[in-house]
């Protein structure tokens, strides 16, 4: 396939998704529930609902421990070549203290695609490595959806911020907010051309359906 075709298939996918993340705005706009999704296999709490299962681009963000081996030891031999060991052993605990503050550095880690279900209460991760991660809506203390940008971010009271990217973001950035947000949720500035292009449908409709009523006899 060439790139061109390959780029105009990705255009394509990114255009049916954001009109599926402006569909659940104009959706819960009106009042509506998600539609529940049924799940197998996977036990959920009491109450809980699916709504969404995907695939994302799955990131954490922290730093290293710092910490690092540090040679050593006693050395015998002619002098220059004690000196010698000694320099060299020094040039290597220097490289590995550099690099242990490196990573000490916060840096975007765990980088994986990853399984995801979002439900009623929270989101769920599935890394192959850990098996599933759930982030609950009530831990979300900052909340950063940039669906223009196919990313979604969330920090939390006791845990390492998340990083979500894909196609699936629009939709999960409308469905977070609702969830995160409550009732402020068509204010968040993330979602705005969301909700923007959702509020445009409904008018549209509306206006269409207007002109399919009937006229009503003795009315001029």
């Amino acid at each position: 396939m060439g790139k061109k075709k390959e780029a105009a298939l990705l255009a394509e996918r990114q255009a049916a998704e954001w009109q599926l993340g402006q569909d659940w705005a104009r959706w819960l706009l009106a009042g509506n529930q998600p539609q529940p999704l049924t799940l197998y296999g996977l036990i959920l709490d009491q109450g809980e609902t699916a709504y969404l299962q995907t695939t994302v681009n799955y990131a954490r963000l922290y730093g290293g421990t710092g910490q690092y081996n540090q040679s050593g030891g006693i050395y015998f031999g002619k002098p220059g070549m004690v000196l010698g060991l000694m320099a060299a052993t020094a040039a290597v605990n220097a490289s590995r203290r550099s690099a242990a503050q490196r990573d000490m550095q916060l840096l975007w880690r765990d980088l994986q695609e990853v399984s995801l279900i979002a439900t009623s209460h929270r989101l769920m991760c599935h890394l192959p490595a850990r098996g599933w991660l759930s982030f609950d809506y009530s831990t979300v203390s900052e909340f950063y959806p940039d669906p223009a940008n196919w990313t979604l971010t969330f920090g939390f009271q006791n845990s390492e911020p998340l990083r979500l990217v894909g196609l699936a973001t629009p939709t999960l950035s409308v469905l977070s907010a609702w969830r995160v947000l409550g009732e402020r949720w068509p204010s968040e500035p993330g979602i705005a051309a969301l909700v923007q292009g959702a509020q445009s449908a409904q008018v549209t409709t509306g206006q269409t359906e207007q002109r399919k009523l009937p006229r009503i006899p003795g009315q001029d």
